[in-house]
């Protein structure tokens, strides 16, 4: 996915804070959503089955599971209709293959595309497989090169790259976090972000590094608890 389209939904969130959320891991093809700009109740649906499925995304948290059906994308409608009073999209989502659990980014544009859609859309593959609990999926959604040392952990993230990380919990205390970003102008490396992150193994983080208002970056954090057993 493009990293202007992450970056545009992650500078729309930085003055929330993200919330926790439990994870319900039914078996099948699910989606979960966030809404980046302004938040979706109802305004949105799609065909499930022979059901037109409306959904809720908030902007603050993942919303609950969505049942999706098996093809190429899925694919969102509003209210707006042709002359024939046929369902005009408002958003296309391609399935990844192989993939069945996803997380949907919306972004809702101010004004058409040139595919006539109203909605850009972040796919994350949200399978265990590909983002475990004890685990945590960072994305660059900065204009600048990142460096990251995650408890140890040490990696690079181009702007616009991904990268998963488990992590294994401590014993005590919190996870260790610095994030240095690269001045695209004279190339030097500057340390902007430093924290302590609560872990657990039944837990897993989705991570966006985003530009700041003072020049350096930041980061999101979307947590998502593994059900009790």
């Amino acid at each position: 996915m493009p990293s202007k389209l992450v970056a545009k939904f992650a500078f729309s969130l930085l003055l929330l804070i993200p919330l926790y959320a439990d994870a319900e891991l039914k078996a099948g093809r699910y989606f979960q959503a966030i809404a980046g700009n302004k938040a979706i109740v109802r305004t949105l649906w799609y065909q499930s089955g022979q059901k037109q499925q409306t959904i809720v995304a908030t902007t603050t948290m993942r919303s609950g599971d969505y049942a999706y059906d098996a093809g190429e994308n899925i694919i969102f409608y509003g209210e707006r209709v042709d002359p024939e009073g046929t369902p005009i999209p408002e958003a296309i989502v391609p399935i990844p293959e192989g993939a069945s659990r996803l997380l949907l980014l919306f972004s809702e544009l101010s004004v058409p595309n040139e595919e006539g859609l109203t909605y850009q859309v972040y796919v994350i593959e949200d399978d265990i497989n590909k983002f475990s609990f004890g685990s945590f999926h960072f994305i660059n959604a900065s204009k600048k090169d990142a460096a990251v040392n995650l408890g140890g952990n040490k990696f690079l993230l181009k702007q616009g790259a991904t990268k998963n990380v488990e992590v294994e919990p401590p014993k005590q205390g919190d996870v260790l976090i610095n994030v240095a970003a690269q001045n695209p102008e004279d190339l030097t490396w500057s340390l902007f972000y430093s924290n302590g992150w609560g872990h657990r193994d039944n837990l897993r983080t989705l991570v966006f590094i985003i530009d700041n208002q003072q020049g350096g970056v930041t980061t999101l954090r979307y947590r998502q608890f593994e059900p009790a057993r």
